[in-house]
């Protein structure tokens, strides 16, 4: 990926976007091409400036599919909101869907049980999550486009995500791989938990201390590390046999589904 495609992708014209970036510009097995403008992924939508609502009217977009919890969304409601957008949102809040969960577990934190949790977490999430991944690709289906996705931080519920759509189309694993770590150029998430501890991450008011604890300690939480995806997919094979048996068994994606979601995203 060239340092030019990096910089669209980033849309740095948001100025209080988290993460947000466009899915355009990869390459499938076939050779095609994700659509530009098409498929945005994100974190929280609810810093955006009055110039960043304006440009996001100017994205065109038709539907939003918020991935956190109701609790994440009363403490950073989404700023943004316009005529003719659909807004698909989730209620759930059993702890196990989030890392909040998972650290009360844990008791003292260190490195080693960071990193621990979070893989712990992503072996489930694609379980827990099918629901709100199913209504996602419904959605694609449907060509319910431009259409972004987020949850929180725009890193891991947003990223397997953003991992079972791409490699749907075609996308190379490597390539995959490359997508998800680059929420660790695009946003700096050590910040943002620094300047608002008690809201991001989805980790909510009973972990702000996280914000006390030394970096190191922090950094499993904050990283994209390949490890996590790695666990994601995993378990999803091991559960499901493949990825495609997921998305058809668990998901509901037929195969005629997933030829207009390619007929909506692809370009030779």
């Amino acid at each position: 990926m060239t340092d030019g495609v990096e910089r669209t992708r980033r849309l740095p014209c948001l100025e209080g976007g988290r993460n947000f970036r466009d899915l355009g510009g990869y390459r499938t097995a076939d050779g095609r091409q994700l659509r530009w403008g098409r498929l945005y992924r994100s974190g929280a939508l609810s810093y955006l400036t009055e110039a960043d609502r304006a440009q996001l009217v100017l994205f065109g977009i038709r539907t939003v599919c918020d991935l956190r919890s109701s609790g994440e969304r009363s403490r950073e409601p989404t700023n943004w909101s316009a005529a003719g957008i659909e807004s698909l949102h989730f209620d759930y809040d059993h702890p196990s869907v989030t890392l909040r969960g998972l650290l009360s577990e844990a008791g003292e934190l260190n490195a080693e049980v960071m990193h621990r949790s979070m893989t712990q977490l992503y072996r489930r999430l694609p379980m827990l999550f099918a629901q709100p991944y199913a209504a996602l690709f419904a959605k694609l289906a449907q060509g319910a486009l431009p259409l972004v996705f987020h949850c929180a931080a725009g890193k891991d519920r947003t990223g397997i995500a953003a991992a079972l759509i791409l490699l749907s189309l075609g996308v190379s694993p490597q390539t995959v791989m490359d997508d998800y770590a680059l929420t660790n150029t695009a946003v700096d998430l050590e910040a943002v938990l620094l300047a608002r501890p008690r809201t991001s991450l989805g980790v909510g008011s009973a972990r702000a201390h996280l914000s006390e604890l030394a970096p190191e300690v922090r950094a499993p939480l904050i990283e994209a590390r390949a490890q996590y995806l790695e666990a994601a997919l995993q378990q999803i094979e091991h559960d499901h046999g493949s990825i495609a048996r997921y998305l058809h068994e668990r998901l509901g994606v037929s195969a005629a589904m997933l030829g207009e979601i390619r007929r909506q995203l692809l370009v030779d």
